[in-house]
């Protein structure tokens, strides 16, 4: 089999402070057989050679939390109406397009956090034998919720204890990759309550316990401090959004709860969702509603968080009102302004932290031995973030499936 040679201006690993000058990434099969710091002699440059003038190399972008089978639209109330309204055949398509639109935007995986039936299972599935081109999904099937709770509208209902332990067994057996909970009530889904928790620490324990003997992770929906205490407690391996929130406008961070997730090994999701993109989106400026007028407090928390040394990815939460998954830089770009990090501290969060978040250890990272995954833009993103929506090329498991001979310049 002959490699793959491939060169650029610069290379990123996805884990360095800085940019390499003029690397050599060597290919052969799936798998990178090296990252070079200098051109090879001419003896081991057989096989097939790309060049990328101008351009970065870095590792296939990674989304930890996405929904496939909803289409960004204004208004919740429109989300919610066209998913529940829908045929099996306009939802299955819905997410193949949906997947197929990160992919241009330099997603090689996503992980989708909540979808219908078994629609995101069936698109990842004719992925993985190859008879559509996509990233690699990681789906939880449908999020168990209450039966008026956040996103009831999915289809996974369990009120109690027992029925939590059957909804949880049923979307194993329906060949979830992780299992997903609605921890509190959520913005979207107006007959639950944000501040208050859907499930009690037994039965959330329970959840992840169901997820671990399966050798599967689990991930829970925080909206409000009030279920933190018990999705930590529960070992939860990532927790979504994990607002700290003890009144509407109000945040509390607790260094004693921060501590036991760091010692636990667990991830927040830090969301810069369509709301979270006021600093580029005029129409969330002009919105009067809670989850924007709150947001200089909820950011101030999230920084605490990150000073403090909590690992953290960022995620879009595309599918949500206002959040097209192909627009996953405007989101970086987002994170960047108003949680005040560095562009490479931002690219960390959707590559080698992301991918360590999710359980993905064979990807994320540029190196000897992992998946070629691998993401081609115009410039230099480790320096300005808008140059990851300039995609040149996408490489999946050492297999270009958007063609860098094709790619627009």
């Amino acid at each position: 089999m002959n490699p793959i040679l491939i060169t650029a201006d610069r290379l990123w690993d996805g884990i360095a402070s800085s940019a390499l000058v003029r690397p050599v990434v060597r290919i052969t099969g799936d798998s990178i057989d090296s990252v070079e710091r200098t051109l090879l002699p001419p003896a081991t440059c057989s096989g097939e050679r790309v060049d990328f003038p101008g351009c970065t190399i870095l590792p296939g972008l990674i989304d930890t939390h996405v929904h496939l089978v909803m289409s960004a639209l204004d208004t919740n109330e429109a989300i919610i109406a066209q998913v529940t309204s829908e045929t099996d055949e306009q939802l299955l398509t819905r997410v193949q397009t949906n997947a197929q639109a990160a992919l241009r935007a330099g997603l090689t995986t996503v992980r989708d956090c909540g979808g219908t039936k078994r629609h995101v299972q069936a698109i990842r599935d004719r992925i993985r034998r190859g008879e559509i081109v996509g990233p690699d999904i990681l789906s939880c099937g449908s999020p168990i919720t209450t039966t008026r709770g956040h996103c009831h509208w999915l289809g996974l209902i369990a009120d109690t204890y027992e029925e939590v332990e059957q909804v949880g067994h049923r979307m194993l057996a329906e060949d979830a990759d992780f299992l997903k909970v609605m921890a509190t009530g959520g913005n979207m889904t107006a007959s639950s309550d944000p501040m208050k928790p859907q499930y009690d620490g037994r039965t959330l324990a329970r959840i992840a316990d169901i997820g671990r003997a399966a050798n599967k992770h689990a991930a829970a929906h925080v909206l409000s401090r009030s279920a933190l205490p018990s999705v930590v407690a529960a070992r939860y391996r990532t927790i979504e959004h994990c607002d700290w929130r003890v009144e509407e406008f109000r945040y509390e961070f607790d260094p004693d709860l921060a501590r036991k997730i760091i010692d636990q090994n667990q991830y927040v999701g830090l969301t810069m969702s369509g709301l979270a993109r006021r600093a580029f989106l005029p129409q969330v400026r002009g919105l009067d509603i809670s989850p924007v007028k709150r947001l200089d407090a909820r950011f101030a928390c999230e920084r605490q968080m990150i000073e403090f040394g909590i690992r953290y990815t960022i995620h879009s939460d595309a599918g949500v009102r206002l959040c097209p998954i192909d627009q996953f830089a405007l989101g970086l770009r987002a994170a960047e302004v108003e949680l005040k990090l560095t562009p490479i501290e931002i690219l960390r969060a959707v590559t080698s932290t992301a991918a360590e978040a999710i359980c993905l250890p064979d990807r994320g990272v540029l190196q000897a031995g992992k998946r070629a995954d691998l993401l081609v833009v115009e410039g230099d993103p480790t320096r300005d973030l808008a140059c990851i929506g300039k995609v040149r090329a996408v490489m999946k498991a050492g297999r270009w499936l958007i063609n860098p001979l094709q790619a627009p310049r």
